[in-house]
């Protein structure tokens, strides 16, 4: 928990069943931290907003938001397909804003994989529930993913 080291992560009180994500690359561990919540039949991510993720209107940065679902929808890709991917194409559509201290929280499901490529719808909104709030998205995307080769 180093890369954390000025954040007290107890303030950040990610709502339950979330849990600290550990297993990250280096850009998204820049960004977090991160918190995940999976079950067999679904998963979410997690993020308490912070300053850093802001533009100069104090407004959750849309480089970050896309940022958030591109990890969204590799993490449905993996689950789904269990093999390692790469985005080809993301399009977000921001509907809503957020702002620093809230908790964002998305999925994603795969709409369509054949064998070397996977179609993903990424969503997110801000607030504890555990049910997404369907008329209250802070953004929807699409996106498609290259399945890579096993090693």
């Amino acid at each position: 928990m180093s890369e954390f080291s000025e954040i007290d992560l107890e303030a950040l009180q990610p709502p339950e069943p979330f849990r600290l994500s550990v297993r990250r690359g280096p850009f998204t561990t820049h960004n977090g931290p991160w918190f995940h919540w999976a079950s067999p039949d679904t998963f979410r991510q997690g993020v308490r907003l912070l300053e850093r993720h802001c533009n100069s209107r104090s407004i959750v940065h849309g480089g970050f938001i896309s940022s958030f679902a591109d990890g969204l929808a590799a993490t449905a890709v993996f689950r789904e397909v269990k093999r390692a991917s790469v985005t080809i194409k993301l399009n977000t559509e921001f509907l809503r804003s957020a702002r620093s201290g809230e908790w964002l929280q998305g999925t994603a499901k795969v709409t369509r994989a054949t064998g070397k490529t996977a179609f993903v719808d990424p969503y997110a909104w801000v607030g504890e529930s555990q049910e997404p709030p369907m008329d209250a998205l802070i953004f929807r995307s699409s996106a498609i993913f290259r399945l890579l080769e096993d090693r």
